[in-house]
């Protein structure tokens, strides 16, 4: 069965960071199935250096790759000049949506799956997608 391995930012383990992802005090690892099932797999504080109100500090997007450098997906609510910059250089598919609670989520970004999935895919080939999907709740 297909799986991506999604990281979120969230202070609360119930709740994504309404701000930008790297601003979370942690970053939640999970494995989504493409039968809508879910595992939680860890939490790992960030530990990524503090941006003092600026955004899109290279190292500061380095830092964070390395905390959840396992990961497929990368889920936020904002495009921030971090995800922009994965979305172009990496191998990572950063996601935006409109859903707070990460139990949504779940279950909105597996009606995106294939989508999701292919993008995913692109990457591993090299072919790097600049798409950044934005997922909105229904």
């Amino acid at each position: 069965m297909k799986k991506i391995r999604i990281a979120l930012g969230s202070n609360d383990e119930k709740r994504v960071v309404l701000g930008h992802m790297g601003m979370a005090e942690y970053f939640y690892i999970y494995d989504l199935f493409e039968d809508g099932k879910s595992n939680f797999v860890e939490k790992r504080e960030n530990t990524s250096p503090n941006e003092e109100g600026k955004h899109g500090i290279a190292e500061k997007m380095k830092a964070c790759m390395e905390i959840f450098k396992d990961a497929d997906v990368i889920i936020g609510r904002k495009i921030s000049p971090n995800f922009i910059n994965m979305a172009a250089k990496t191998k990572f598919q950063p996601v935006v949506i409109e859903i707070d609670e990460i139990s949504e989520i779940m279950k909105e970004v597996v009606k995106y799956f294939g989508k999701i999935y292919d993008l995913i895919e692109q990457r591993k080939t090299g072919n790097i997608p600049k798409e950044i999907p934005e997922l909105a709740k229904g």
